[in-house]
């Protein structure tokens, strides 16, 4: 059953999970989790406010990977903030310290074969394009009505016969090369060392996979009514962004009671607020 985020004894348990936690783990979507959806996708940009959350958020302690089906380098630009990792290309590649290197064994030769048949496949069309990405494939769909549910269906169609796995997401289709998916890297990600608390959020069927491989453990939320799987859920990006500045927010309050608990209260009032808040 999934739970209205913030609301219910559920709700409150899994975010003073995270609240608690020394160090949580946070893996979050780009598109639609933490930067609204934009018409032009390359126009996409997390607000300001997110991004000062996410810094609050590191300072506490907390761990935040971006997770998403861009390019690491795209998701870097978009995101517009350090953050501790990026998983680009549903996870097949990983930006971390500046390196960007292979996360998951792709099938360069598959997918370059797969572009160039759905490249002559679209040659003329309008409101439907290719992009390509290191180790995926996206079509954006702009199609006007009549025929567009047919040419949908019979791209899907022609990038299945090439062997690569289709998710039809928010007027886009993500194809993917087998054993590429969001799941599979944060699963690995994982085998770096056991996490206390573990976050995902992600608003589109690409993160269905990974809502299915952190359940049960994992504090899972759906951003929007487009994804299925996830513990928890929320209206939207906006609403997301604001639950996270309550998050960040408690976790430096309770950074500070443990300073004061350790340090005693005369020593952690003269601590200077960038102290305070790590």
């Amino acid at each position: 059953m999934t739970h209205p985020l913030g609301r219910g004894p559920a709700a409150r348990r899994a975010f003073q999970t995270l609240v608690r936690a020394e160090r949580p783990l946070l893996f979050l979507d780009l598109d639609g989790t933490l930067a609204p959806l934009a018409e032009n996708p390359d126009r996409a940009r997390v607000p300001t406010t997110t991004r000062r959350t996410l810094v609050a958020l590191r300072r506490t302690g907390a761990e935040v990977v971006l997770v998403s089906g861009r390019s690491a380098r795209a998701v870097a630009r978009i995101s517009g903030t350090r953050v501790d990792a990026i998983l680009g290309d549903h996870g097949a590649r990983l930006l971390e310290g500046g390196r960007l290197q292979s996360w998951l064994p792709a099938d360069r030769a598959r997918l370059q074969r797969a572009a160039r048949a759905v490249e002559q496949f679209l040659a003329g069309r309008r409101g439907i394009w290719l992009e390509r990405k290191d180790r995926s494939l996206a079509i954006h769909l702009r199609l006007p009505g009549g025929h567009a549910h047919r040419t949908v269906g019979e791209v899907a169609a022609l990038l299945r016969r090439m062997g690569l796995r289709v998710l039809h997401g928010n007027r886009v289709l993500d194809a993917q090369l087998p054993g590429v998916n969001k799941g599979a890297a944060v699963r690995r990600w994982l085998r770096r060392g056991k996490k206390a608390a573990v976050l995902y959020a992600g608003d589109d069927t690409t993160d269905q996979d990974a809502f299915r491989a952190l359940t049960p453990g994992a504090v899972t939320i759906a951003i929007g009514r487009r994804v299925a799987g996830a513990a928890f859920a929320t209206r939207n990006p906006a609403t997301f962004a604001a639950w996270l500045q309550r998050l960040a927010a408690a976790r430096a309050g309770a950074v500070r009671a443990a300073l004061v608990a350790a340090r005693g209260p005369a020593r952690a009032a003269r601590l200077p607020r960038a102290e305070a808040g790590r």
